[in-house]
């Protein structure tokens, strides 16, 4: 008898050793990719989280901005982890995703030309007339709240000591931090969300209207009024009163304008291409899309304003 139970015991241990590990791999696969990321049960406005309040005195400076460059990005991916599903038919990166060496080489060019990287307080005292900015300041915007951007642009900013503004899908941000995979498409935790607060202002991006209905529009253009308001509120409570709006796909209308306002929401930002200017309607500010084909000179073209959006607009 004692022989027998020396054997399951035995048996129990060797099962243990040798396929405990794996059940537990599938356990945390079935976790992180298997099942629906569950939303994160705690708001931002609900964390011990601190905002950056980053407003430095530039009143000494001989030369002010006329204009600011705002630069605006979604997914950041290194070229040994890119998926088929990151290219278009033609074989081309689709315009969302920027190379990790790609964005490394600008935020490089922006420190070692002495760029000003704008936190959210400054850009909008700028945009109000309520200070002057270096001539060569930049403000620079990603949307959507794609993991991607906490595990490999966030380091980047935080070494170079650049700020940036995260409009985020509030809905979207995950209770559970789970491994990065690029082959699929992630959002980031609240966790990486609270760390990643030293670089990133928060903005508004709706709570569960980046949508777009069976004609292709997208919600915040086709749903009433009323229903937009309400999802605003409830994005803006989960951020925790955010001064920022940036509207999915770009697409608003005036009426959306006029919400905007109810809410007393300083600025919103489209996606029309531009340079920013005091002059300029508050809630409808330009934004250049740094797209995946542009290459350093690109960005420097951009960044240096040497374009005319007035003369290629018209």
């Amino acid at each position: 008898m004692k022989k027998h139970l020396r054997s399951n015991l035995l048996y129990t241990l060797s099962f243990l050793i040798i396929f405990g590990p794996l059940c537990y791999l599938l356990y945390d696969y079935v976790l992180d990719f298997a099942l629906p990321p569950v939303p994160a049960k705690e708001a931002l406005s609900e964390t011990n989280t601190v905002r950056i309040s980053a407003n430095r005195n530039f009143s000494n400076i001989d030369e002010h901005a006329e204009k600011v460059t705002v630069l605006m990005y979604h997914q950041i991916i290194p070229e040994s982890q890119l998926k088929k599903q990151h290219f278009t038919d033609t074989g081309e990166l689709v315009d969302m995703v920027v190379t990790l060496e790609e964005f490394s080489d600008q935020m490089k060019y922006l420190k070692q030309q002495n760029f000003t990287i704008l936190s959210l307080k400054e850009f909008e005292l700028f945009m109000t007339n309520k200070m002057k900015v270096p001539p060569k300041s930049v403000l620079i915007t990603f949307d959507d709240g794609y993991k991607n951007v906490f595990k490999f642009a966030y380091p980047v900013l935080q070494k170079h000591g650049f700020y940036a503004v995260h409009f985020i899908i509030t809905e979207l941000i995950t209770n559970r931090t789970v491994k990065y995979d690029s082959s699929y498409l992630q959002y980031a935790s609240i966790d990486e969300v609270v760390k990643a607060a030293d670089v990133f202002d928060y903005g508004n991006h709706t709570h569960s209207l980046h949508h777009r209905n069976k004609n292709g529009k997208s919600f915040l253009v086709v749903y009433s009024r009323d229903k937009i308001k309400k999802d605003l509120v409830k994005a803006n409570k989960w951020l925790g009163r955010s001064t920022a709006f940036a509207p999915p796909f770009g697409e608003y209308t005036t009426s959306t304008l006029k919400i905007l306002k109810d809410l007393n929401i300083e600025m919103a930002f489209t996606v029309d291409p531009g340079y920013a200017e005091p002059s300029q309607h508050i809630l409808e500010i330009p934004r250049q899309l740094i797209y995946p084909f542009y290459d350093i000179e690109d960005f420097k073209y951009i960044v240096e304003q040497k374009i005319d959006y007035h003369i290629q607009l018209n």
